[in-house]
Parts: structure tokens; sequence; C-alpha cells
């Protein structure tokens, strides 16, 4: 039997909560790099009956409230993306990803906490690729969030800043491979996703969740690796978004793609796939050097893939793209130069910068999950 990706990402969460239970530990390294799961998602089952709440039309985002967790809601992630170069104009890559999920909609305390975390961090070398990932479960002071001053984190790797708001700040993250220490500063405001804050995620299905990004973030700092410390410079987004049942049942993964385009600005679409007869669905927004943005509906974006590539693991990926929004007279073709970019993580995917030209040249990211 087949099972979906939200379904086998709370497979492995429950598998880690009774690991937590059993052991005492709040927090695992269960892979490396270089190593193959210990644990894979697709060997384990497991059900979530419990009702959360629902993603409605009609809430705005308020900040800085909306800064906060949101746990009465079942799913809730941070993501922040750096595109960075060195002195010499060398490209580097920084991702860290934070997953909250909710086990049920009691709000229990201490062990009894039903929130999960898993973190994911990854540094793109011009010539290598590291990763490492945290899991951690609430309520026993291994994650967690403080509002003012703004504080994530999940044992030793934090998003700190000195207000209420998550920039300026740092983001700063240990591992035995790499470190990374990156300042943080809004170069625009924090602006709501879709209509509001309210983003529709599949239009026939009534799916949908609340979200901000700050698509423009001046980021600098240092990457270590090993005894090699760079300094590094570049542009950053970084979002939060929360709902309940985001990745439904008939979702089998999603295409995420952020260009920055020569113009100043910067266009985020996602691409979900489904299982059986339902049809993929785009999603996104435009933002503008001015502050402003236009929020993007299936109809307004077409996303086609035009390759494929093998890699060394033998998976066949889709990594040569066209992306358009028409109406805003953008038309991309876009690409990636390195193809060996697959992160064999508790969530696997493939993450990487790409390039596009066409009727304006833009520098990009692309992130596929659920191959």
């Amino acid at each position: 039997m087949q099972i979906t990706f939200n379904k086998r990402l709370f497979l492995l969460i429950t598998i880690l909560v009774t690991l937590s239970i059993g052991v005492g530990i709040g927090i695992y390294k269960l892979w490396s790099a270089d190593q193959q799961p210990l644990l894979t998602i697709e060997d384990l089952e497991s059900e979530v009956d419990d009702t959360f709440e629902p993603v409605l039309p009609g809430p705005r985002i308020n900040f800085p409230n909306d800064f906060r967790m949101h746990p009465k809601f079942q799913h809730e992630v941070w993501r922040y993306i750096a595109m960075l170069n060195d002195d010499q104009g060398n490209e580097y890559l920084v991702q860290w990803f934070l997953f909250r999920i909710s086990m049920s909609e009691d709000q229990g305390t201490g062990w009894e906490s039903p929130q999960i975390y898993t973190s994911q961090a990854i540094v793109t070398t011009p010539d290598q690729v590291f990763r490492d990932q945290r899991f951690a479960r609430g309520g026993i002071g291994l994650v967690g969030m403080r509002q003012r001053p703004y504080q994530l984190s999940i044992d030793n790797w934090t998003l700190r800043s000195f207000s209420g708001f998550p920039m300026p700040g740092r983001l700063s993250i240990s591992s035995d491979q790499f470190d990374i220490s990156l300042a943080n500063s809004l170069d625009k405001p924090y602006i709501p996703l879709g209509e509001n804050g309210y983003q529709v995620t599949h239009e026939l299905m009534s799916r949908a969740f609340y979200g901000y990004a700050a698509p423009y973030v001046n980021s600098s700092g240092t990457l270590t690796i090993g005894n090699q410390a760079i300094e590094v410079s570049g542009m950053a987004v970084f979002n939060q978004v929360w709902g309940t049942d985001i990745l439904g049942e008939d979702q089998r993964g999603y295409n995420q793609f952020m260009f920055r385009l020569q113009d100043g600005r910067v266009l985020s679409v996602t691409k979900t796939r489904h299982h059986g007869d339902i049809d993929a669905y785009n999603y996104g927004n435009i933002y503008t050097p001015d502050g402003g943005h236009v929020a993007l509906k299936h109809d307004d974006i077409e996303i086609h893939a035009i390759g494929s590539s093998t890699l060394s693991n033998g998976k066949t990926l889709p990594l040569q793209w066209v992306v358009n929004v028409p109406e805003y007279n953008i038309f991309l073709t876009a690409k990636t130069s390195r193809l060996e970019q697959w992160t064999n993580l508790s969530i696997p995917s493939w993450s990487g910068r790409i390039e596009a030209s066409g009727s304006i040249n833009a520098t990009g990211y692309l992130q596929l999950i659920g191959y």
C-alpha cells in the first residue's frame, strides 16, 4: 500500500515519540550526510485522529502577535533560505527548516506535550553539500520560542533578535561538520501571504494555510567548514506558515520555486502534486521592492517540467522547468548546473540554486519533495 507524504511524516514522528519516552532524551541525530536512514518513513504506520483548528478566510495576520507559535493548528513550518557569495564570488546556499507537528489537539505540558519538532540545516558550498538534523519534543525545554526578545530554537540551533520581531537578528547553527553564524536585517517589511495571510493551496479541495514572508532579508556572516571560516553575504528569505492538514492524505509532494528577478521583484510559486485523478495545483506570490505583493492563483501560473536528470543514487528528477506568469510578463526557463543535491534526511528532498532566463533574467532556488 502506498502511503502519502503527509502520512509518512506522521509515521516517523510517532516513532520519535516512542523513542523520546523510552530513553528520556528529546533530541536525536539519526542520520549523517553519508548514511542511509536508520528508519525510512515508508516502513512505518500511524494515524492521527484529533480535530484541530480549521483554516478559514477572514482573520488577518497580525504583527508581532503572529510571530509566535500556533499550537492549536496541526502543522507549522519556519523556513530560512539564503543565497550567498564569498569575496571571490563563489556561491553558497544555506537552508534551515523547523517543522512542528501536533499529535493531538490537547495542550499537554512536560512529557505530555503533543508537539513534535524536526529541523534540518543544509549548507551547499562550491564543491560539497553538508547536512544535519535535530529532533525534539515540546514541553521539556529542548525546543521553543520566546516572543520578546524573539528567539526560536531547537537544541543549539537558534534564530534570535533583540526585539519582538525575527529580524534584525542572527541565525546560529552548530554541527559536527559546519557552523553557521549569519546576521540578518530586514530590507523590506514582512508581507502576509495570499489574501491578508490566508494562502489557498488547493481551491477545489478547500485547502489553505496562514502565513507571512520576509522576501528581502540582507544576510552576512561566517560559514565554518571544518577549520575554514568563510565570510559570506547575500539575500535571504524567511517565512512562517501554519495550518491544519497542510499536506492532505491525497498529496504526493510539491515543487517550490523562488526567483529573484533582475528588476528587483521576487517570485515565489509552488506546484502541489496529488495521488489519483486529483490535478496538480499552483499558487504563489510576487513581491515588489516597494514592499507590495500580488497573490497568484492557479490559473495565473504555468509550471511545466521540460527535462529530467538521473542522479548517482538512481533517482530521476525534473530539474529543468518553465515557469510563466503571463499577466505580469514573466516567462522563465530555469535549470540547475549541479545535479547531486539530494538530501536523505527525515524529509527527503532535492534542493539547490537555479538560474533562469527568458523575458527577464533571475537567480533562484528549487526544492522538490515527494520523489
